[in-house]
């Protein structure tokens, strides 16, 4: 874990601090509510969120309503959440195929605490589900693809739709620039892409 050096500390006082940070991974379902609105307001610093209709309890119920499967990755610095990202389990259909992925969704980590290598951490905690071969991929969009090609991703460019979509099925799903999957060598198939649900 990457320590937080300010002013040349003394070495036991930068030790310490970096065993305060702890990345949990845990399902959604155990996440607490307090721990949910902690999250909600993590992802709001990167993600303003202008709905003034839904309340937040409204929006807490929609964390736990998402997709079974969901696993949260917390990185805590002591009591304190300074990073989060999620991966949930996605069957998608690749013109006539199907392919259950691993999909990454929002990373972020709390502005004071950027640049110091904890994104990375939280991706790479993700990406051991593929390394252990859990799932063939994990896919998802960015619109820093060079962050993650550092880690090992390619960009694919696939056309990406929503059957779900009643209205418009057609509509690209994901609003990022990029859409990019783990590892890079892999061979990631061509075709449309159904993602069957919203963009993660």
């Amino acid at each position: 874990m990457i320590g937080i050096v300010t002013h040349n500390p003394p070495l036991e006082a930068v030790i310490a601090r970096e065993l305060l940070m702890q990345l949990i991974e845990s399902s959604n379902l155990d996440i607490e509510i307090n721990q949910a609105v902690d999250i909600l307001r993590l992802m709001n610093l990167t993600w303003p969120d202008n709905d003034t209709k839904k309340t937040v309890e409204e929006k807490v119920a929609e964390f736990y309503e998402d997709l079974p499967g969901k696993i949260c990755y917390c990185l805590y610095q002591n009591k304190d959440l300074v990073g989060y990202a999620e991966s949930i389990p996605v069957m998608i259909k690749i013109e006539n195929s199907w392919l259950k992925v691993l999909g990454l969704g929002g990373l972020n980590v709390h502005p004071d605490w950027r640049g110091k290598g904890y994104g990375r951490e939280i991706v790479e905690a993700v990406f051991i589900r593929i390394d252990n071969n859990e799932y063939p991929f994990c896919l998802f969009q960015t619109g820093i693809p060079y962050f993650y090609e550092k880690l090992g991703c390619k960009v694919i460019e696939n056309k990406f739709i929503n059957s779900s979509n009643q209205e418009d099925p057609f509509t690209n799903p994901f609003w990022d620039e990029y859409a990019m999957i783990y590892h890079a060598t892999a061979q990631w198939p061509i075709g449309t892409v159904d993602l069957r649900r919203e963009g993660f």
